[in-house]
């Protein structure tokens, strides 16, 4: 009976390994393209962290829908910049749209936004680990997953 025990729980553990690389695979951001007219959106913030200065970006329609209690029409687009002692260091793009994240599992799964890292030349950032931005952002799934939705309420 231990034997078929430790087969079984040996099974159980690379299934959810399996699962887990999966996951990884399908935090890959391919749907995301660099906003190359984002810096004709809005504003709204400016969070310093230390030696990091983040500038966000986004549409005047994603903020008054914030502003009505609404959440982020399809299509919406918020850019970071991200500038590290002084530098732009990386930017990192988050982008709703009607049908997208419905492949992840219920655990990550970040409404229908997805994310993409970029360097400061704006190609695709593949060293980035965009499991990080679903893990961080799951915990925002009041605010409709967007960390600095409040910062969108008061921008004039």
């Amino acid at each position: 009976m231990k034997p078929m025990l430790l087969h079984g729980l040996s099974a159980a553990l690379m299934i959810g390994a399996a699962v887990t690389a999966a996951w990884q695979a399908w935090a890959g951001g391919d749907l995301v393209h660099f906003p190359e007219d984002y810096r004709r959106g809005v504003h709204y913030a400016t969070v310093n962290r230390g030696n990091i200065r983040e500038e966000l970006f986004t549409s005047r329609e994603a903020i008054e829908a914030v502003k009505r209690g609404e959440p982020f029409p399809s299509g919406t687009v918020i850019t970071m910049e991200d500038h590290r002692g002084g530098e732009l260091h990386r930017f990192v793009v988050m982008e709703k749209r009607a049908g997208w994240g419905a492949e992840y599992p219920p655990a990550q799964r970040n409404g229908e936004w997805e994310y993409q890292s970029f360097a400061p030349d704006r190609t695709v950032n593949t060293s980035e680990n965009l499991a990080r931005c679903f893990s961080c952002h799951k915990s925002r799934e009041g605010q409709d997953f967007v960390w600095t939705a409040d910062r969108m309420r008061n921008t004039p």
